[in-house]
């Protein structure tokens, strides 16, 4: 004769294939998050401003705030033209490296895939 095997704790089997379930679901929101953090540092931005093309010698308008700037890029003898540029720094992430450039009043910061600084001074 064959022993009858011993009976399986129902509750016990059913909350731990619970916390099993529960881990992976924590670990895909988890990693979903992860991906949309990456994304939106290191993904591709829509520039709704010309900021990413200026260099030495431009002169824009800023249409934003100070916090958020819009940057247009003008002509320099615009009516409008309240800044020329100095000096950009690719790779850079902070506007310290502007404290070096003569005359410089200012600066733009971006930082992601593309890191950059604009050095400018205001032309009114």
């Amino acid at each position: 004769m064959s022993a009858i095997p011993p009976l399986q704790d129902p509750i016990a089997s059913v909350t731990d294939a619970g916390r099993k379930r529960n881990r992976l679901i924590l670990l895909g929101l988890v990693v979903v998050l992860a991906g949309l953090v990456a994304f939106s540092v290191f993904g591709p931005h829509d520039s709704k401003d010309d900021v990413g093309t200026l260099k030495a010698g431009d002169c824009f308008q800023n249409t934003g705030t100070t916090e958020t700037p819009e940057v247009k890029k003008l002509g320099c003898t615009a009516a409008h033209a309240d800044y020329t540029v100095l000096k950009t720094f690719k790779d850079a992430v902070t506007g310290l490296v502007c404290s070096d450039v003569t005359g410089a009043t200012g600066s733009l910061t971006q930082v992601g895939a593309e890191s950059f600084v604009v050095c400018f001074k205001e032309t009114n």
